[in-house]
């Protein structure tokens, strides 16, 4: 892979830096607005992302509009021809170029940042529908696979250096091995946390560093790294706010029916999600305390943002654990999800995994899982519904009216009839078809569109490894305990 014709021009005349480049950009912008009349020109500007982005000497995008007229203003070439490889340029490229490449040609809600094309830079992170996005500093390694490890070969002591200059500050930050081959490459991630004790100088395994291949990067690993470093960091922003008002579960709680605006708090979406979540999974537990029959739960998750809370925040491992009462030799809860086709066809690959993550942590702890495909149950409430009995109403994803959440219970004979139908008709219309959860899960893959023989084989070698090596939460709010579990019972299923 080639070098595009803009980086190179950048190098030559000394525009590498961005402060710089703008000066260059402004002034030609504003000779050809005199020389076109077209006022815009003038005022057309380049942020620093946008410019690294285009620095990195790779060509996935080019600009368009004004920009794209002033950059042939001043350099003589089409956006096409700059943004293209090079003439003559060298066809070999390094670590980092095959690694911005990779990334940001499969995952289009990532980008690796490299200004100067070095080893070190900003991993940017973008959600799509709900989660608010975040960047992390990366530093790439040449690495060659050997046994289960990629091993990074060739660092000298200067790389060295770098290396541990990178891994010094407590910040999230990732190492991305990248194993180049022949027409591809392979990249494995490691949070840099894990990595410290191995490579700092002061340790006695100083210099000798390498990634498990199961932390390679594909659909599995980037969604598990995509999703939690953005709750993880939205928690972290919102740590010292959530601290201050979880009084307010406590006064909620007693009352028999809230839905409080997110205007009270001034809250990430990643805050506004766990302090719903959080004061739901309480609601129900203290609805259910002295239930004696066997509930049945509907679920609003229908994306893999949604529906990774289940993976990552504490509580919700602990509000499953409660629910165990419930299940014995005869009886099993069951929980509906509703994952209309036309939802399941916009959502990207790793999307689909943490869905399918997050169902199997379920059936891993004795639920019985059923999907409805009827876009018209898009909107009912997440209930537990004690038959006959009680509706116990906890809503916190896509709740309407901008609330943090809505909730109450009702014992109306109309309105459980109501849910009682619904309940019905989500057994009459399940698309998980089957008696134990192997052929469950197996169907579930079959309608997201999943390689199941790849997912249960990748979800073995990664739960051997643990997640948290691949990426670890900092806030206390998070841990990855329940992902291990959901990775580990999937990876059992490898030859169902």
């Amino acid at each position: 892979m080639r070098r595009t014709l803009f980086s190179l021009l950048l190098k030559e005349r000394d525009l590498l830096r961005w402060e710089v480049f703008c000066v260059r950009f402004a002034a030609a912008g504003r000779e050809l607005a005199s020389e076109t009349g077209n006022r815009r020109l003038a005022t057309t500007s380049v942020g620093r992302t946008t410019f690294d982005r285009w620095s990195s000497g790779t060509w996935f995008g080019r600009p368009r509009g004004e920009a794209a007229q002033i950059l042939q203003h001043m350099f003589g070439h089409t956006a096409a021809e700059l943004f293209s490889p090079a003439p003559g340029a060298s066809g070999s490229s390094g670590a980092p170029e095959l690694a911005v490449a990779r990334i940001g040609s499969r995952w289009p809600t990532s980008s690796l940042l490299l200004p100067a094309g070095g080893p070190t830079g900003i991993w940017d992170i973008a959600g799509r529908r709900c989660l608010d996005g975040t960047s992390a500093a990366v530093h790439l390694l040449p690495v060659t696979k050997r046994g289960e490890s990629a091993h990074v070969r060739d660092l000298s002591q200067d790389g060295l250096h770098d290396l541990q200059q990178f891994l010094r500050p407590a910040r999230r930050g990732f190492l991305v091995g990248v194993e180049e081959g022949h027409h591809d490459v392979n990249l494995y991630v490691r949070d840099s946390t894990t990595a410290r004790r191995t490579t700092l100088p002061d340790s006695p395994a100083a210099g000798v560093i390498s990634i498990p291949s199961a932390y390679l990067l594909d659909d599995l690993t980037y969604g598990i790294l995509w999703a939690l470093t953005q709750l993880d960091d939205g928690l972290l922003a919102d740590d010292q706010a959530l601290d201050a008002e979880l009084h307010l579960l406590d006064t909620y709680l007693s009352l028999p029916r809230s839905a409080p605006s997110q205007l009270l708090l001034d809250l990430t979406t990643a805050g506004s999600s766990w302090m719903g979540s959080a004061f739901c999974a309480r609601h129900v537990e203290q609805e259910l305390a002295d239930a004696t029959e066997v509930p049945v739960f509907w679920t609003r998750e229908q994306s893999g943002e949604e529906a990774a809370c289940w993976l990552f925040f504490k509580h919700k491992l602990d509000y499953l654990r409660s629910l165990e009462r419930f299940h014995g030799p005869a009886t099993q809860t069951v929980r509906v999800f509703c994952l209309p086709e036309a939802e399941v066809a916009r959502a990207e690959r790793y999307e689909k995994v943490l869905l399918l993550l997050a169902i199997a942590l379920m059936e891993r702890f004795g639920i019985r899982v059923r999907v409805v495909p009827k876009p018209e149950y898009s909107e009912v409430d997440g209930v537990a519904l004690v038959p006959g009995r009680r509706a116990v109403i906890a809503n916190w994803v896509r709740v309407p009216g901008g609330a943090l959440w809505a909730a109450g219970s009702t014992s109306s004979r109309g309105e459980l009839r109501t849910y009682a139908s619904v309940f019905d008709d989500a057994q009459s219309t399940d698309v998980l078809v089957g008696e134990d959860s192997a052929s469950r899960l197996r169907a579930l893959a079959g309608y997201l569109g999943l390689d199941w023989q790849w997912l249960t084989a990748r979800c073995h070698e990664l739960g051997e490894y643990g997640a948290a090596g691949l990426v670890r939460p900092r806030s206390r709010l998070l841990a990855v305990e329940a992902l291990d579990e959901a990775l580990l019972f999937l990876g059992k299923l490898t030859c169902a």
